[in-house]
């Protein structure tokens, strides 16, 4: 097939949280590598090619960053997904439109996928107008309203987060309301107080937020797919746990966990580090994915080389963590739709603070309701917990083995799954 031939695929993220990216990067290097698709990869701030929004995006994601490496998580919930929303959302819709609409026209990609935040009513519009096919990835089990769009095909990974997209009720302002390049200021100024109307003035009637803890009334007919976990390829491979503790020189008679707090590490691995100081275990091993926190790093090999009840070593930022998940009996983590597809898929159970930013609660809910792994609260629930999936292990494992045969069991499955959605969607 020639370059003319092959259908355009734009894909739309932003460096706002390390899954929003890395779920880009699944497809544009992936599953989307298939003679059919040219792929074409654009963050929010290149769409919108304006310096200052560069500057915001950044800023905004430093400040995540931030908040999340010192475990701030409550400061973080407030005034990112939030107080951005309620406030900030609705005037970056209506100054971002023209721009991003004028960038998309000179791609004129045939069809649009976004697995950002915040985009989902300007992609839309645009769609729309030019009756292209868009897709909104969701990257995480619990919602927004800026990931839940009338114009979109909604890519979730489980049924509840199905529940949680359609409970929206699309009467509301932020749906209704059409913004286009060509809507006047009066409009766009209606838009802005209709929607902190219904959503700051009623907020205790219409929430911006949707977690999967609980069955929701549909309200939208808003379509979705269910296509489960969604990884890279090296997740779906089948792995020895026996082969790979010997490879880590790992004894098969220690009981291993591994803590694990995405790249930037930080007070999460130390904190939890030292809930672990009065347990008593038989041969415990205890492994601190630092990622690419070398701070965090020297802290631990410190507190490794002081007398324990437990073995420490330490991992820097490594291609092979999805071995070490695998090859371990527990994974203690911060909670995140990406680690949770991740334990499910190594088939190693997870053990999750209660405690944890909005997007991140769908992985609670999700674990606790599939029994799948623990979520404590406290110290003392966490060793009491971390005993009893230690002593389980195998009932766990069974769990994951049982929910994973609703889905696809090989990447190449699921990849050709969704490309046929894709390619469906050209055709209606």
């Amino acid at each position: 097939m020639s370059d003319a031939d092959k259908i355009k695929i734009l894909i739309v993220y932003e460096r706002s949280g390390m899954g929003h990216e890395v779920m880009a990067n699944i497809l544009a290097k992936e599953i989307l590598q298939d003679g059919h698709f040219e792929t074409l990869s654009y963050t929010i701030t290149e769409l919108l090619q304006d310096p200052l929004s560069e500057l915001l995006t950044k800023a905004w994601v430093s400040a995540w960053n931030f908040f999340m490496r010192h475990n701030w998580i409550e400061l973080a919930d407030i005034l990112i997904n939030y107080l951005m929303r309620l406030i900030l959302l609705p005037i970056g819709e209506v100054s971002s439109v023209a721009a991003m609409h004028q960038t998309l026209d000179q791609i004129a990609p045939d069809i649009l996928i976004c697995t950002a935040d915040t985009a989902g009513k300007c992609l839309g519009s645009w769609a729309k107008e030019k009756q292209v096919p868009f897709f909104l990835v969701i990257t995480d089990l619990s919602v927004f309203i800026d990931l839940v769009s009338p114009d979109a095909t909604h890519i979730c990974y489980f049924p509840e987060t199905v529940n949680a997209v359609q409970s929206f009720p699309f009467k509301l302002t932020y749906w209704s309301y059409e913004l286009t390049r060509s809507s006047k200021l009066s409009e766009q100024i209606g838009f802005i107080g209709r929607y902190i109307y219904d959503f700051v003035i009623c907020y205790p009637q219409n929430r911006i937020y949707r977690n999967i803890d609980r069955d929701y009334k549909p309200q939208n007919q808003a379509c979705c797919e269910v296509i489960g976990p969604l990884r890279e390829a090296k997740h779906f491979k089948v792995r020895e746990r026996k082969t790979l503790r010997d490879r880590f020189e790992l004894s098969s008679a220690d009981a291993c966990i591994l803590i694990v707090s995405g790249s930037f590490g930080g007070n999460f691995c130390t904190k939890y580090l030292k809930y672990l100081e009065s347990l008593f275990l038989d041969s415990l091993v205890v492994i601190v994915a630092c990622g690419r926190d070398d701070n965090l790093r020297i802290k631990i090999e410190q507190i490794a080389g002081q007398k324990q009840n437990y073995k420490v070593q330490t991992l820097g930022f490594v291609d092979n963590l999805d071995e070490w998940m695998s090859a371990v009996d527990v994974i203690l983590a911060r909670p995140s739709a990406g680690i949770l597809l991740e334990a499910m898929l190594a088939r190693t159970p997870l053990l999750l603070p209660r405690k944890a930013a909005a997007n991140d609660r769908g992985a609670i809910s999700f674990v606790e309701k599939y029994q799948l792994g623990e979520c404590f609260s406290d110290r003392q629930d966490l060793q009491k917990k971390l005993r009893h999936l230690l002593d389980e292990k195998e009932l766990y494992q069974n769990r994951i083995d049982a929910l994973l045969k609703n889905y696809p069991s090989t990447f190449e499955e699921q990849s050709a799954n969704l490309c046929r959605i894709l390619l469906r969607s050209l055709e209606s």
